[in-house]
């Protein structure tokens, strides 16, 4: 039997230290306020990516509390908080996001950053982020809308994709999805609607902004790190079958969407040669593509 990953750990490389740009983060900060805030949780925190990045601009003696299911994860934050030289507090602890392990009105500010869209109950890991949120405190949720690179085109000659086609593709990303949420897993455009359910939690002076950072790859690779690390995570997505290139994961969620295996199966195949032409662009240097996707912002205040 195979052992299983943790949770999303594909998704964690060094492509992922990429996602925000440094003076966006400054002008999130100058709006957050975070120059006032304190104590600081981060539900769903991975390897504390999103507390170490915001915890720059808070109180010399900030206290910052990462929160994640993967005790691998944690195991990781926790090394790398030692090698945080600021006279920042971190603390990295194992726990369900369902049930945060701390007291009624705890933080000044309560963040997650893609978690809600794996989640079965997103409501409820809100409802427990406001309870450990002070009165007059920030909740921040950073998800995005996955749904939105769906229809984007990477190639000047995908301007010339069939209508079909172009449907095709959205039919498979949308089965995909609601596969999942039947599955109970989440789904992974639920940005749009995050706004809504902080409304009916009875967050106030709810505020919706969009990251500015496009996740483009551009040739020459190797002239920026950040292009480096985008283009190699490409390549081990498919060399190691992993997330989209997945065939199992993909029909799986598939069928619990509604598809039959037939039709997948003509699809995947299609896939497949785009996916060798990926690839043969990659190792040539010549693929370029924006990026797509929406990545919002979401606040609201206890």
């Amino acid at each position: 039997m195979t052992e299983k990953k943790p949770h999303s750990i594909e998704y964690l490389g060094e492509a992922r230290n990429f996602w925000w740009n440094d003076d966006y983060l400054e002008l999130l900060a100058k709006r957050l306020a975070l120059a006032e805030k304190s104590v600081l949780a981060d539900v769903g925190c991975g390897y504390g990516m999103m507390g170490f990045l915001l915890s720059k601009f808070m109180k010399g003696n900030a206290a910052i509390h990462g929160f994640d299911l993967e005790k691998e994860h944690i195991a990781k934050a926790r090394r790398l908080a030692v090698a945080d030289h600021s006279e920042k507090k971190f603390s990295f602890e194992v726990a369900d996001a369902y049930a945060l392990p701390l007291e009624d009105n705890f933080s000044d500010i309560t963040v997650c950053q893609t978690l809600l869209i794996h989640l079965k109950d997103p409501q409820r890991a809100i409802r427990e982020m406001i309870r450990v949120t002070k009165p007059g405190g920030l909740i921040v949720a950073f998800e995005p809308n996955n749904m939105a690179s769906v229809l984007y085109i990477d190639q000047f000659s995908g301007l010339d994709l069939s209508v079909e086609e172009m449907l095709e593709e959205t039919e498979m990303t949308l089965r995909h999805e609601k596969g999942k949420m039947a599955l109970g897993e989440g789904f992974n455009s639920l940005g749009d609607v995050v706004p809504e359910l902080f409304l009916k939690s009875g967050l106030k002076e709810i505020a919706v902004w969009l990251s500015d950072k496009g996740l483009p790859v551009i040739p020459p690779y190797g002239d920026s790190a950040e292009m480096s690390a985008r283009v190699a995570q490409m390549k081990t997505f498919m060399s190691e079958e992993l997330g989209g290139y997945n065939y199992d994961e993909n029909l799986k969620y598939h069928l619990a969407g509604g598809g039959s295996k037939e039709r997948f199966d003509n699809y995947w195949k299609r896939h497949m040669v785009k996916t060798q032409q990926l690839a043969e662009r990659l190792n040539n240097g010549s693929y370029t593509c924006a990026g797509g996707g929406i990545f919002y912002i979401v606040v609201g205040k206890k």
